[in-house]
């Protein structure tokens, strides 16, 4: 009878409380103790209530969704087990590509893939490369400088170059492909005003604020319909062949799957008339 009732002492002991309830959903005190772990004193206290009002909120909710959405039962039920399912197959297919996807795409294979679509890639909006300088208006070298940012030779680009980092003037280089609305963003632009002008010719264009200067070069031009340049969709072409290379090995999964369960007599379809 002793070792009965300290047995029963302890399982009293050590019951999991109920901590808060709604309807007829409970919370135990082990799922309380889990979001605190590792806390004490007032910051234990403080989680503690927080979590046991964000549950409560929690359940409120939920009992009036099933409430008012009662008709809707089926559909939502139909929707949970199509995402188990979606969440299940999901899963497996990982687990089966760990350590058989071969992640190596070489830029050799990316170039191939381009050049033989290159016209699925289209450019959906103009991009350039060019420069952007901007000077105070009263610069009284200003000419000079227009002049040999304009110049083909090399003597004369190094020129205009020593001239801006000598008065510190805000230079904006795009060696790389760039969107032209970016590009106009360094400008004092209005969102009203049409600046497709500046796609066309190669010649230094001017604007001006009440301040500054700007001496606006654009070198190349991509515009919107035309081919897009590999260095644009580079990235793309890769995600591209990497998911296709992911569909192929699991398109074979799923094959394996489906054959061995024929061989195994596991499979059963009846002839629909």
């Amino acid at each position: 009878m002793l070792v009965a009732l300290v047995a029963t002492g302890c399982e009293l002991l050590h019951q999991d409380r109920v901590v808060a309830r709604v309807g007829d959903v409970v919370l135990h005190e082990s799922a309380l103790a889990e979001a605190t772990a590792g806390l004490t004193g007032e910051d234990s206290t403080k989680v503690a209530d927080r979590f046991v009002e964000q549950w409560v909120r929690s359940q409120v909710k939920i009992m009036e969704a099933e409430r008012v959405l009662a008709s809707s039962q089926g559909e939502i039920d139909r929707l949970v087990e199509e995402y188990r399912t979606s969440l299940m197959n999901n899963r497996l297919d990982q687990q089966y590509l760990t350590g058989r996807m071969d992640t190596l795409i070489t830029d050799s294979m990316v170039r191939r893939y381009f050049d033989s679509h290159r016209s699925d890639f289209v450019m959906d909006r103009a991009v350039v490369k060019g420069r952007i300088v901007r000077l105070p208006d009263d610069y009284r070298q200003s000419v000079k400088l227009f002049k040999l940012m304009g110049s083909k030779s090399d003597d004369s680009q190094q020129d205009f170059l020593d001239l801006c980092a000598k008065n510190n003037f805000e230079l904006h280089t795009f060696d790389s492909w760039v969107d032209f609305n970016e590009f106009l963003s360094y400008l004092p632009v209005r969102r009203d005003k049409n600046y497709d002008y500046l796609l066309s010719g190669d010649k230094i264009r001017e604007m001006a604020d009440a301040d500054n200067k700007y001496f606006i070069e654009i070198s190349d031009v991509i515009k919107q319909g035309a081919d897009a340049p590999y260095e644009r969709v580079a990235d793309r072409v890769r995600r591209i062949l990497f998911n296709q290379r992911r569909a192929e090995l699991v398109g074979f999964y799923n094959d394996s799957l489906y054959n061995a369960a024929l061989v195994e007599g596991i499979i059963t379809i009846e002839n629909i008339d």
